[in-house]
């Protein structure tokens, strides 16, 4: 085992000598074992412990890892957090939350120490077990690829990788390395109870199987180590045309080019949008398939309009693109102007101020007749007569009833509503997408749209105000 160990190591992980490491130490026979095995390396290495605080020997459990850090003249490091609190607080399962908190603990004690590397002991047993969770939740192809031997968790950092040495190994070659080697440990008696999941997995149903299908374990391993292969090259495929088909990419929202989506083959479309969820929200573990299919289904449909995806993320169809964030669109002013509250503003003077967190609202006087060098730049600039605009402008939203007598249209007037909806404009970005009016709540102009026909820059204009809104740049 020592020298399969080694071989990973040095050929899988292309550890260096030089690399501090921390090493999740539960005291358990899988943590004890993977502890021993780096000791014959020349890594700095940082015991971590986290006592759950759950079971009745968490204390023991804790102590035992300090006291084997101590034998090993090893830096060690502990913390002790109520779980169950935790889980309530959060509507988390037990295991979830421990999993949440465990890791939160390890990720932490890496950034402070500088440690590039986490090492746990997951083993292949614990693979076909994560496998067959997977499974019933009805995981997509990377969760029934399993774990990696090295991979990021970017829910928790992007950078630090984990390391999973042992998780070509069964619990029962782990458990002769022990014996071999005389390493005491200590047993978790939560690892019997059929309360979670997992154990349930572990002494029920997988042991049911392999009774009637013998060798079932080592098939699933292989089965996990095939789907791994293929689930880089799928991986691989979606990066090369990532760059085509998303549109823009934040943190807090993605839009995706909606044509280019549709163009490609249906089990990459499902991957696409576990991805952008995945980019989202790292922390949802397993998007469902009823709502990839909802969502596919409306887009086959050339809907407009919103869905619910998954745990607060909408998707919002457009003509032209899908836009993916959460469902509070707090991120809509990022993308759109929007206004919250009413803004006044003086007409006499040169003037930008902030109108909300992402806008700016800027203001030039320009004292001499129209002609041909005075141009607006976009649509979201506009040039009006400044002799019929009253000494104050306002900023609002919508509200209802609002209409407007746009440029052009010499008589009647049309409703605010219409007219974003003939503009396609976002229909989540409608109720706070700011409007211009003079003191008398006249419609001076919707930025990104036209102006006022009664306010337009004529023949006979002498005196013009030019009026922007502005992109804040961050």
């Amino acid at each position: 085992m020592d020298l399969q160990f080694l071989n990973i190591i040095k050929n899988n992980l292309k550890l260096t000598n030089t690399q501090p490491v921390v090493i999740a130490f539960s005291g358990g026979m899988d943590s004890v074992c993977l502890l021993n095995l780096f000791t014959t390396l020349e890594n700095p290495l940082i015991i971590a412990h986290f006592n759950h605080g759950i079971r009745k020997h968490a204390d023991r459990d804790e102590q035992f890892a300090r006291m084997r850090a101590r034998q090993l003249g090893c830096d060690f490091v502990s913390q002790k957090a109520d779980v169950l609190e935790f889980a309530k607080e959060y509507h988390l399962s037990l295991e979830e939350a421990a999993r949440k908190r465990r890791y939160d603990f390890l990720y932490r004690v890496a950034r402070n120490n500088a440690a590039p590397y986490i090492a746990v002991g997951h083993h292949a047993d614990d693979q076909i077990e994560t496998i067959f969770m997977h499974l019933l939740r009805g995981s997509g192809l990377s969760g029934l690829a399993g774990m990696k031997d090295i991979a990021v968790i970017p829910e928790f950092d992007s950078e630090i990788k984990i390391l999973r040495p042992l998780l070509s190994f069964w619990r029962y070659e782990i458990e002769e390395y022990c014996t071999k080697n005389n390493l005491d440990y200590v047993v978790d008696e939560t690892n019997f109870s059929n309360l979670y999941e997992r154990n349930r997995i572990r002494h029920e149903i997988l042991p049911f199987l392999n009774e009637r299908y013998s060798g079932l374990n080592q098939r699933l391993l292989n089965m996990a180590n095939v789907l791994q292969g293929e689930d880089e090259l799928i991986q691989e495929r979606l990066s090369k045309i990532w760059d085509s088909i998303c549109l823009q990419q934040d943190r807090r929202f993605i839009r995706l080019n909606l044509p280019e989506l549709k163009k490609q083959p249906l089990g990459l479309q499902r991957r696409i949008i576990r991805f952008v969820a995945f980019l989202l929200r790292p922390d949802l573990r397993d998007l469902s398939f009823k709502n990839i299919e909802n969502l596919l289904n409306f887009m086959d449909k050339n809907k407009t309009g919103e869905i619910d995806l998954q745990d607060r993320l909408v998707a919002i169809f457009t003509n032209k693109e899908i836009l993916f964030g959460s469902k509070s669109k707090d991120w809509m002013g990022l993308l759109f102007p929007q206004i919250r509250d009413t803004v006044k503003i003086e007409t006499g003077k040169h003037d930008c101020i902030q109108v909300s967190e992402n806008w700016l609202f800027q203001i030039e006087l320009i004292n001499a007749p129209i002609n041909n060098q005075i141009k607006t730049e976009n649509e979201f600039t506009v040039l009006l007569d400044r002799e019929k605009i009253s000494d104050y402008i306002f900023l609002r939203g919508r509200k209802d009833g609002d209409r407007f007598q746009p440029l052009g249209m010499e008589i009647g007037s049309i409703k605010i509503s219409d007219i974003f909806i003939n503009e396609k404009i976002m229909q989540a970005a409608r109720e706070k997408w700011p409007l211009v009016t003079n003191s008398d709540n006249r419609i001076l102009w919707i930025p990104g749209y036209r102006p006022a026909h009664e306010f337009r820059v004529t023949d006979s204009t002498k005196k013009i105000i030019k009026m922007s809104v502005l992109k804040k740049i961050s």
